[in-house]
This record gives structure tokens, sequence and C-alpha cells, in this order.
């Protein structure tokens, strides 16, 4: 499953916008759920965002140097965890159509 990635609203921060200072992780990297994922700043002050999922960081969608709102996407991470539970539901599937065949015999 993809989540996004987006800019917190920071304590302490008067404005509604920060600057992408740089990232921690590159695209295609393995992150744990709050490892620091990137450096923002603002006028008041810099602090980081974490990852809040575990998975794999698939886009970046802001560069450093980017200036962006609270609430922006800025990337994606990509989580394991659905593609196993969309297997189990496959199945779960292919097992109630048995089901309904072996009844129809």
């Amino acid at each position: 499953m993809r989540v996004d990635v987006e800019f917190p609203d920071v304590e302490g921060n008067n404005g509604d916008e920060a600057t992408v200072s740089f990232w921690y992780v590159e695209e295609d990297e393995e992150v744990e759920e709050g490892e620091d994922l990137v450096e923002m700043i603002t006028e008041k002050t810099t602090f980081n965002v974490p990852a809040p999922v575990s998975g794999r960081l698939v886009e970046i969608l802001a560069q450093e140097g980017d200036v962006i709102k609270v609430g922006d996407v800025i990337a994606y991470v990509e989580t394991e965890e659905d593609d196993e539970d969309e297997d189990y539901e496959e199945e779960d599937d292919e097992d109630e159509e048995d089901e309904d065949e072996e009844e129809n015999d």
C-alpha cells in the first residue's frame, strides 16, 4: 500500500511553509517507522519529518530547496503489509469459489 508522507503542522512554526533542506534517504531505500526522512527549515526552526510507516521510499515529490505548505504530500512510502493482506484476500476468494463449486455439484 502506498502511504503519503505529508508536511506536518509543527508547534512553534508561525507560518504554514517550510523549505526542504535535505533528504536523509533516497528513493528505493528501505525505511523504518519513525526514522528521519527529511530535514525541513522554517523562519524559526529546523526539524525532521519521520517516516509514518516502515517500507520503501518509492517517490520523493519535494526536492531540496522546494518551499512547501502544511499538508502537502512530500513523498510516498510503499508498505509490504498490504501486499500480504491482498494475497491472503485472494486466497480467501479462491477458497470461497471452491466451496461454492462444491455446493453446486
